[in-house]
């Protein structure tokens, strides 16, 4: 099945016109792996692409999985799981569905020609077979740039009287939060476009509180195909050791434009959008730039850094010029107030940022 939305012209100024990208979907079929949970996924990156983007799944979230490698058309190794922070390319380890973007660094761009990944699934019964999709875009990309936003309420009326599809466009609160996220958005030459609101329609009482992985895929499963970025507001997100999480993406990157997978959107928690909507902007920020493929400058304990040449490398965690940007793994609110160029260039490319 292949899904291509159209090309359109956007005037610029005078005579300049900038073609927004299209992109299109690709249903690779299915693969089977050997015994030891390995199997090469081809896909085509069409040309003049800007981005393009495999994914393989579902498998389940007792199951997970990574790239072993990636190929570029040129035969070139870009990822190898033995030396994962070489070749300007990061690939996670996830449950259920493996998203693997290219690019994440201006490092490695979206070459034309055939890709290779192999996907590497650790299961308890192999060999096993997955399906597996690829999304590339086509076009040029803009300096500056706008996302249309989705914003769907989980049971989370009882915590502000603004948190409904209803009452969200003139609540003091709501609007706060969405201002928050348009200022903390500028630095990546991104605006909020469109804000759509809507109520959650399906199990609140078993969405509201997300505390398993199961739940959290779920949830964005529910998600439909389209050019926008939706965020579940939840009263609590609870995904390991019974500690609240202000919000999580659905991968690094996740599936963007493409609904219906557990990587689909961001989930955030709002049990604390009264007393602090700038954390609430902060939070999204935060996940949608993982949801973009936009990792930590340098994680936490040290133990890796993303492939962007210009975000800060800190030896010591404390350091504040690490923790000004947003994607710092533990970003303070009037801290972390900015993002780097390339981190910019990054978000550029996504399917589901329009020049605006």
């Amino acid at each position: 099945m292949l899904k291509l939305t159209p090309l359109l012209l956007l005037a610029a100024c005078g005579d300049t016109y900038v073609l927004v990208p299209a992109y299109e979907v690709v249903d690779l079929g299915k693969f089977t792996t050997d015994t030891n949970g390995l199997v090469a996924v081809p896909w085509e990156a069409p040309e003049g692409a800007v981005f393009t983007e495999v994914f393989c799944g579902p498998y389940g979230y007792e199951t997970t999985a990574t790239a072993a490698n990636v190929t570029s058309p040129d035969g070139t190794t870009v990822f190898d799981s033995a030396a994962p922070f070489q070749g300007g390319l990061r690939v996670g380890v996830f449950d259920d569905m493996l998203p693997v973007l290219v690019p994440v660094s201006p490092n490695l761009q979206a070459v034309a020609g055939e890709w290779s990944m192999t996907l590497s699934l650790a299961a308890a019964d192999l060999p096993a077979t997955v399906s597996c999709s690829a999304i590339s875009g086509i076009g040029q990309t803009a300096a500056e740039n706008r996302v249309d936003v989705h914003i769907v309420f989980v049971g989370v009326d009882g915590i502000a009287p603004g948190m409904t599809a209803l009452a969200a466009e003139s609540d003091d609160t709501v609007q706060a939060v969405m201002s928050g996220l348009d200022e903390l958005w500028v630095d990546l030459g991104l605006s909020v476009g469109e804000v759509r609101y809507s109520d959650f329609s399906g199990d609140v009482a078993s969405a509201t509180s997300v505390d398993d992985p199961t739940e959290l895929g779920n949830l964005l499963r529910t998600i439909d195909d389209g050019e926008e970025l939706t965020f579940f507001f939840v009263r609590d997100l609870v995904l390991a050791d019974d500690v609240s999480l202000l919000g999580r993406s659905g991968g690094t990157p996740g599936v963007a434009g493409q609904g219906g997978t557990s990587k689909s959107g961001v989930v955030i928690n709002v049990a604390n959008v009264v007393d602090s909507p700038e954390q609430v902007s902060l939070t999204m920020a935060h996940e949608a730039g993982h949801f973009f493929g936009l990792f930590h400058p340098t994680e936490l304990d040290l133990s890796g850094n993303d492939p962007l040449d210009d975000t800060p490398e800190c030896i010591d965690p404390e350091d504040d010029g690490c923790a000004e940007n947003v994607m710092w793994p533990n970003p303070q609110v009037g801290t972390a107030t900015t993002f780097s160029r390339e981190q910019g260039w990054v978000v550029a490319q996504s399917p589901i940022v329009r020049p605006g």
